[in-house]
């Protein structure tokens, strides 16, 4: 697992967030799922770019579903992020790889059961 390296940062700029994710890509029964550890988010397709537009959808979602509800701090901490500094400036910090991979039920499924490959995508979501 040294080879792994998972990481997401989330930050606020011009009325928008702007993530970056490290991205997990495995196939299942002919699926391609792209999975966010560090958000608990998926998306599939029957191919990459079905998959990454699932993504895209339910990564907005989320955003869109817990700004609306004013929960994105609550949810972010309930999946182990670290949130430092002011409400007008705060900095979001991922939970560690080996955190995840112990916490994670389907994270761990994928690291240790299943052929995967990770990317690194930048997302931007207007609020």
């Amino acid at each position: 697992m040294s080879s792994l390296h998972v990481r997401a940062d989330l930050g606020f700029n011009d009325g928008k967030y702007h993530v970056g994710l490290s991205l997990v890509e495995f196939e299942e029964d002919n699926v391609t799922i792209i999975y966010s550890p560090a958000l608990d988010l998926s998306g599939y397709g029957y191919s990459h770019s079905e998959a990454k537009d699932s993504f895209s959808e339910a990564l907005n979602e989320f955003f869109r579903y817990t700004n609306n509800k004013n929960t994105l701090d609550k949810v972010l901490k309930d999946l182990g992020w670290n949130i430092k500094g002011s409400k007008k400036k705060p900095k979001f910090d991922p939970p560690k790889d080996s955190e995840l991979v112990t916490s994670n039920a389907m994270y761990n499924e994928i690291v240790n059961s299943k052929s995967y490959k990770v990317s690194r995508e930048n997302v931007e979501f207007a609020y």
